[in-house]
């Protein structure tokens, strides 16, 4: 059966109304969220959106840690996270202890944001380790020694903590997330084709779906794609679906946003 053959009826549950997602207490302070539009890219975990807002408002730092496997919305919350000021942004994989340190020492942000922390070399995540232990950021260069006390949070992003030494794991509130399941990502899919692409709701559940159940996929940027090359037109829709299916890779993993 073509998977586009009819067209669906409209459900009431399918509805998703910004309730679902926003804390509407009218006589709360307003959260960093709000003020800043920290996580509007990011639907749902609103338990998570909250810790974070705790944890920027902490009078001392409390350095959060995401875990988990990709389609898991990890680096959404770290790309985020660089709205707010003061805030460095880095990734793992491409770190260098002096590239680091030189821009700790000269910039002083109060947000540190590590993307792939596990990637780190282990000598990297040994200076980190002191910042986060002591506030102390200490170097020897070229015979030069140089130490400067910092008031820094620490946020950061792993798919797995095999690699991230012991010390430093327990230096985290470490959160693990796990992959939306069929419901949450059609939802979410759904709210960000409307909201972002102007998609037909009807349009948006049949991408939404097809991604997951046809592609195996929880790639939200894989419904984006497809919307973005077919718009609301069904055919179209298919081609796209059919060739990718076909061109599709089973053995990788998606990353999510």
């Amino acid at each position: 059966m073509k998977l586009f053959n009819r067209w669906r009826k409209k459900n009431d549950d399918n509805n998703l109304s910004k309730s679902e997602f926003i804390d509407n207490r009218k006589h709360s302070k307003p959260t960093i969220e709000e003020k800043l539009g920290l996580f509007a890219d990011i639907f749902g975990y609103e338990d998570i959106k909250e810790i974070f807002d705790m944890t920027i408002k902490a009078n001392r730092p409390v350095h959060v840690l995401l875990v988990g496997p990709p389609a898991s919305a990890k680096s959404l919350f770290m790309s985020s996270l660089t709205k707010l000021e003061r805030s460095y942004y880095a990734i793992g994989s491409s770190s260098t202890k002096s590239g680091i340190f030189d821009y700790l020492f000269e910039h002083r942000p109060r947000y540190f944001i590590i993307d792939e922390i596990e990637k780190m070399n282990k000598r990297d995540q040994t200076s980190l380790l002191n910042l986060m232990e002591s506030g102390v950021l200490s170097e020897l260069k070229h015979r030069q020694h140089r130490t400067t006390q910092l008031k820094t949070w620490v946020f950061a992003s792993a798919n797995s903590i095999d690699n991230i030494l012991p010390p430093l794991l327990t230096r985290f509130t470490a959160i693990h997330l796990k992959p939306y399941t069929e419901e949450e990502f059609i939802k979410i899919a759904v709210e960000i084709l409307e909201r972002q692409e102007g998609i037909d709701r009807e349009i948006a559940v049949l991408i939404a779906e097809a991604v997951f159940n046809k592609l195996k996929s929880a790639n939200i940027r894989e419904c984006i794609r497809i919307a973005r090359l077919a718009r609301d037109n069904l055919s179209e829709i298919q081609k796209v679906i059919d060739t990718f299916l076909k061109y599709s890779d089973s053995s990788s993993n998606n990353s999510m946003l």
